[in-house]
């Protein structure tokens, strides 16, 4: 069957939308005849009646019915697609809002697979706590790590994260009672709402209720981590970002400890955002590494 006019369907779209030919026309800026006969030759060539005329009025027929939730999904695609094109000014340059730590444990680490399998694109890092204004700021996408409720902004969650005891190579002897070997040691506090509730429940599993905590309180995961390599004392740090210090031998992880995060690795933008190429193909990269990163 030869494809109908563009313009005929989106006469009747609009004209059903609006529930006549009069509010079609006025809304198109065109005549009442002309949606009538783009209408009709939408409708000869289909051989269907899409509207029952009336003396006053038109009614969807079945077909018309049938026709038009398809109607709003393709044109709904071509809006999509134009805004798509129209809203990405730098379509070769992927702008990222990360979070500081997420950036300098894990994403700096992982630069070299990102050039390897992403040539095509040059990614610019924003390392920042503050979640960008997506129409002030000139950013396409963020990584948070969070619930995911980001208000006027669409979520995606990327992964999960668990809580571990991360030491100095040598610092806890994981053969011996660790109770007794951290009861010794400093506390290299993270302050944040899974780490104290992992706290809690570390504390509650050892009995260190005496224990004290770190006067050094840091609210920066990377810190931390870092403060942990200098043997400091142990930390609770994320499985996730801790994995290259671990592969590099700077870093050891209790193995009978693990504290599920209640908050957890989203991909946050405005919903048009996920629709840009650069941004499905960094998407992808992204899941990719994150499978192989725990």
């Amino acid at each position: 069957m030869k494809a109908p006019p563009l313009k005929g369907l989106w006469y009747f779209k609009t004209a059903a939308e609006l529930g006549g030919f009069k509010q079609a026309a006025e809304a198109l800026f065109v005549t009442q005849a002309a949606v009538s006969q783009q209408i009709r030759l939408l409708e000869q060539q289909l051989g269907i009646l899409l509207f029952e005329r009336q003396t006053r009025k038109v009614m969807l027929t079945q077909q018309g019915h049938a026709l038009l939730p398809y109607l709003h999904k393709a044109f709904g695609q071509v809006e999509m697609g134009l805004l798509t094109l129209k809203a990405d000014p730098s379509p070769s340059t992927i702008n990222l809002t990360v979070l500081p730590s997420f950036a300098t444990c894990w994403l700096l680490p992982r630069l070299a697979s990102f050039n390897k399998a992403l040539p095509n694109y040059q990614l610019r890092i924003d390392p920042t706590e503050q979640l960008a204004d997506f129409h002030q700021d000139d950013i396409d996408i963020g990584i948070r790590f969070g619930l995911g409720d980001y208000p006027g902004l669409k979520s995606e969650l990327l992964a999960e994260d668990e809580l571990v005891i991360a030491y100095r190579p040598g610092l806890i002897d994981p053969s011996q009672p660790i109770r007794m070997q951290l009861s010794k040691l400093n506390f290299i506090y993270d302050e944040g709402r899974d780490n104290e509730k992992a706290w809690l429940a570390l504390n509650h599993q050892l009995g260190l209720m005496g224990h004290t905590v770190s006067n050094l309180k840091i609210d920066n995961a990377a810190l931390v981590q870092q403060a942990t390599v200098a043997g400091q004392g142990f930390s609770l740090l994320r499985r996730r970002l801790v994995n290259q210090s671990l592969e590099l031998g700077q870093l050891e992880i209790y193995p009978d400890f693990a504290w599920p995060c209640e908050y957890r690795y989203y991909l946050v933008a405005p919903e048009r955002h996920f629709e840009w190429p650069k941004l499905k193909a960094f998407r992808n990269w992204l899941v990719a590494e994150l499978r192989t990163s725990i």
